[in-house]
Protein backbone atom coordinates (compact mmCIF):
# COMPACT_ATOMS: atom_id res chain seq x y z
CA UNK A 1 0.00 0.00 0.00
CA UNK A 2 1.60 3.64 -1.27
CA UNK A 3 0.86 5.54 1.98
CA UNK A 4 1.69 8.77 0.69
CA UNK A 5 -1.33 7.90 -2.45
CA UNK A 6 -3.71 6.30 0.64
CA UNK A 7 -2.95 10.00 3.28
CA UNK A 8 -3.97 12.07 -0.59
CA UNK A 9 -7.04 10.61 -1.01
CA UNK A 10 -8.40 10.40 2.81
CA UNK A 11 -7.15 14.45 3.04
CA UNK A 12 -9.14 14.66 -0.33
CA UNK A 13 -12.17 13.08 1.45
CA UNK A 14 -12.28 9.73 -0.53
CA UNK A 15 -14.71 8.00 1.22
CA UNK A 16 -14.05 4.52 -0.51
CA UNK A 17 -9.97 5.26 0.65
CA UNK A 18 -11.69 5.20 3.90
CA UNK A 19 -13.55 2.62 3.82
CA UNK A 20 -10.05 0.63 3.01
CA UNK A 21 -8.12 2.23 5.67
CA UNK A 22 -11.18 1.60 8.55
CA UNK A 23 -10.83 -2.11 6.87
CA UNK A 24 -7.15 -2.57 6.72
CA UNK A 25 -6.14 -0.90 10.06
CA UNK A 26 -9.39 -1.85 12.55
CA UNK A 27 -8.52 -5.21 13.79
CA UNK A 28 -5.06 -4.36 14.69
CA UNK A 29 -6.03 -0.73 16.47
CA UNK A 30 -9.30 -3.19 18.37
CA UNK A 31 -6.59 -5.69 19.51
CA UNK A 32 -4.28 -3.08 20.76
CA UNK A 33 -6.68 -1.31 22.68
CA UNK A 34 -8.57 -4.72 24.16
CA UNK A 35 -4.86 -6.58 25.26
CA UNK A 36 -4.75 -3.17 27.47
CA UNK A 37 -8.13 -2.49 29.17
CA UNK A 38 -8.99 -6.32 28.31
CA UNK A 39 -12.79 -5.00 27.94
CA UNK A 40 -14.13 -5.05 24.65
CA UNK A 41 -16.96 -2.39 24.87
CA UNK A 42 -14.26 -0.11 25.65
CA UNK A 43 -11.96 -1.28 23.32
CA UNK A 44 -14.34 -0.63 20.55
CA UNK A 45 -14.97 2.84 21.88
CA UNK A 46 -11.37 3.27 22.12
CA UNK A 47 -11.16 2.34 18.61
CA UNK A 48 -13.67 4.52 16.91
CA UNK A 49 -12.24 7.66 18.84
CA UNK A 50 -8.51 6.53 17.58
CA UNK A 51 -10.10 6.81 14.22
CA UNK A 52 -11.99 10.07 15.00
CA UNK A 53 -9.22 11.66 15.94
CA UNK A 54 -6.92 10.17 13.08
CA UNK A 55 -9.43 12.18 10.83
CA UNK A 56 -9.90 15.02 12.88
CA UNK A 57 -6.03 15.53 12.35
CA UNK A 58 -5.80 14.78 8.72
CA UNK A 59 -5.37 18.04 7.04
CA UNK A 60 -2.21 19.22 9.56
CA UNK A 61 -0.56 15.31 9.10
CA UNK A 62 2.33 14.33 7.52
CA UNK A 63 4.00 11.49 6.86
CA UNK A 64 7.52 12.03 7.28
CA UNK A 65 10.09 9.96 5.88
CA UNK A 66 10.60 6.68 7.63
CA UNK A 67 7.61 6.54 9.63
CA UNK A 68 4.25 5.11 8.53
CA UNK A 69 0.43 5.45 8.95
CA UNK A 70 0.11 2.81 12.39
CA UNK A 71 2.31 4.55 13.53
CA UNK A 72 0.46 8.16 14.38
CA UNK A 73 -3.08 5.62 14.73
CA UNK A 74 -0.88 3.34 17.69
CA UNK A 75 0.14 7.15 19.05
CA UNK A 76 -3.50 8.48 19.26
CA UNK A 77 -4.26 5.01 20.83
CA UNK A 78 -2.22 5.00 23.16
CA UNK A 79 -3.00 7.94 24.30
CA UNK A 80 -6.58 7.24 24.30
CA UNK A 81 -6.00 4.45 26.45
CA UNK A 82 -4.00 5.76 28.88
CA UNK A 83 -6.52 8.75 28.99
CA UNK A 84 -8.93 5.99 29.61
CA UNK A 85 -6.94 4.64 32.77
CA UNK A 86 -6.24 7.59 34.00
CA UNK A 87 -10.20 8.84 34.22
CA UNK A 88 -11.14 4.93 35.22
CA UNK A 89 -8.74 3.32 37.53
CA UNK A 90 -6.69 6.49 39.01
CA UNK A 91 -3.24 7.45 38.23
CA UNK A 92 -1.07 4.31 39.75
CA UNK A 93 -3.03 1.78 37.55
CA UNK A 94 -1.17 3.32 34.73
CA UNK A 95 2.25 2.17 35.91
CA UNK A 96 0.25 -0.97 36.30
CA UNK A 97 -0.62 -1.28 32.51
CA UNK A 98 3.31 -0.26 32.09
CA UNK A 99 4.29 -3.24 34.35
CA UNK A 100 1.73 -5.53 32.73
CA UNK A 101 3.63 -4.92 29.03
CA UNK A 102 6.43 -5.13 30.69
CA UNK A 103 7.23 -7.97 32.90
CA UNK A 104 3.36 -10.19 32.26
CA UNK A 105 2.24 -10.38 29.11
CA UNK A 106 5.51 -11.89 27.58
CA UNK A 107 5.21 -14.73 30.38
CA UNK A 108 1.30 -14.96 29.16
CA UNK A 109 2.46 -16.28 26.01
CA UNK A 110 4.41 -19.47 27.46
CA UNK A 111 1.96 -22.04 28.39
CA UNK A 112 3.22 -23.56 31.19
CA UNK A 113 3.37 -19.35 33.04
CA UNK A 114 -0.52 -19.60 31.15
CA UNK A 115 -1.36 -23.10 33.44
CA UNK A 116 0.82 -20.94 36.20
CA UNK A 117 -1.73 -18.01 35.95
CA UNK A 118 -4.85 -19.68 35.34
CA UNK A 119 -4.01 -21.65 38.91
CA UNK A 120 -3.23 -18.64 40.50
CA UNK A 121 -6.44 -16.99 39.33
CA UNK A 122 -8.00 -20.28 40.36
CA UNK A 123 -6.85 -19.92 43.86
CA UNK A 124 -7.61 -16.24 44.15
CA UNK A 125 -11.21 -17.20 43.20
CA UNK A 126 -11.14 -19.66 45.93
CA UNK A 127 -9.90 -17.06 48.38
CA UNK A 128 -12.44 -14.78 47.44
CA UNK A 129 -15.21 -16.97 48.40
CA UNK A 130 -13.72 -17.39 51.86
CA UNK A 131 -13.88 -13.67 52.64
CA UNK A 132 -16.82 -11.95 54.96
CA UNK A 133 -19.29 -10.42 52.37
CA UNK A 134 -18.61 -6.69 52.80
CA UNK A 135 -14.77 -7.22 51.57
CA UNK A 136 -15.92 -9.67 48.63
CA UNK A 137 -18.14 -6.67 47.46
CA UNK A 138 -15.44 -4.36 47.96
CA UNK A 139 -12.65 -6.32 45.65
CA UNK A 140 -15.37 -7.27 43.07
CA UNK A 141 -16.43 -3.26 42.84
CA UNK A 142 -12.67 -1.89 42.61
CA UNK A 143 -10.87 -4.77 40.67
CA UNK A 144 -13.11 -6.71 38.78
CA UNK A 145 -15.91 -3.99 37.86
CA UNK A 146 -13.32 -1.06 37.51
CA UNK A 147 -14.85 1.19 40.06
CA UNK A 148 -13.19 4.08 41.45
CA UNK A 149 -13.36 4.84 45.38
CA UNK A 150 -15.89 7.47 44.65
CA UNK A 151 -18.07 5.63 43.22
CA UNK A 152 -17.68 2.54 45.61
CA UNK A 153 -17.88 4.82 48.43
CA UNK A 154 -21.21 6.03 46.81
CA UNK A 155 -22.20 2.88 45.93
CA UNK A 156 -21.65 1.26 49.91
CA UNK A 157 -23.09 5.03 51.00
CA UNK A 158 -19.67 5.41 53.05
CA UNK A 159 -17.15 8.01 53.12
CA UNK A 160 -14.73 7.82 50.80
CA UNK A 161 -11.85 7.42 53.76
CA UNK A 162 -13.82 4.94 54.90
CA UNK A 163 -13.99 2.89 51.68
CA UNK A 164 -10.29 2.82 51.59
CA UNK A 165 -9.91 1.55 55.10
CA UNK A 166 -12.55 -1.15 54.02
CA UNK A 167 -10.76 -2.03 50.65
CA UNK A 168 -7.40 -2.16 52.33
CA UNK A 169 -8.62 -4.76 55.25
CA UNK A 170 -10.34 -6.45 52.83
CA UNK A 171 -6.63 -6.88 50.12
CA UNK A 172 -4.65 -7.65 53.87
CA UNK A 173 -7.53 -10.76 54.67
CA UNK A 174 -7.44 -11.99 50.84
CA UNK A 175 -3.81 -12.25 51.08
CA UNK A 176 -4.09 -13.84 54.63
CA UNK A 177 -6.16 -16.58 53.16
CA UNK A 178 -4.13 -16.84 49.87
CA UNK A 179 -0.75 -17.19 51.79
CA UNK A 180 -2.79 -19.89 53.76
CA UNK A 181 -3.92 -21.39 51.18
CA UNK A 182 -0.31 -22.16 49.71
CA UNK A 183 1.15 -23.10 52.71
CA UNK A 184 -1.28 -25.81 53.48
Amino acid sequence: MDERKVLERLKNGDEVAFREFFEYYYARIFNYAYRRVKMKDIAEDITSETFLKFIKSLPSFELRDGYHIDTWLYAIERNLVRDWFRKNLGKETLDLEEKFDKYYEPILSDPYETFANEYINKLVREALNLLPEQYKEIIKLRFYERKNIKEIADILNKTEDATKVLQYRALKRLKEIIEEMINE
